[in-house]
């Protein structure tokens, strides 16, 4: 009887709709990565003040390797909270996406699609794509003006 009241008063109040196509997005709460041992993810862990390196983290030490620490201070410099599923208005009218913060103007080549940039790994993939292509981080504007810095400790 409760059930039926609350139904009652729910549908009343709220409108329910399907959106097509429905979607469920399961996804192991956990990332597990292989932990690096090099002396930049050293580096980049101590630029944390002693905080770990997340798993996250850790792939794009992988990715990046001697560079792991500029990278990870660019991706902090450009996502502070770490966080995969993010996104940024500029003032030119693009958007940044995911984990790097890969502008929505690289959405123009082919096979690379907005789904793709939220997710982390494919973020950081594509990230370690654009260094590779440009020969360093001069896609990320926090390199070209220096902001990344702040996120590094001086030895």
């Amino acid at each position: 009887m409760v059930l039926v009241a609350f139904l009652w008063w729910f549908t009343g109040q709220y409108t329910v709709s399907l959106q097509s196509p429905v979607r469920l997005h399961w996804q192991w709460p956990l990332v597990v990565a292989e932990r690096v041992k090099t002396i930049p993810a050293e580096e980049a862990r101590a630029d944390q003040k002693g905080h770990r390196l997340s798993a996250w983290q850790q792939y794009a030490c992988r990715k990046f390797g001697a560079d792991c620490r500029v990278a990870l201070a660019i991706q902090r410099a450009e996502n502070p909270q770490g966080k995969c599923e993010i996104y940024h208005y500029n003032s030119n009218g693009t958007l940044d996406w995911g984990y790097f913060q890969i502008n929505t103007v690289h959405l123009q080549r082919p096979g690379l699609n907005l789904r793709d940039l939220l997710d982390c790994k494919a973020n950081i993939d594509f990230a370690w794509q654009l260094y590779q292509e440009s020969h360093g981080f001069t896609p990320w504007s926090t390199y070209n003006s220096g902001l990344y810095r702040k996120f590094l400790t001086t030895h």
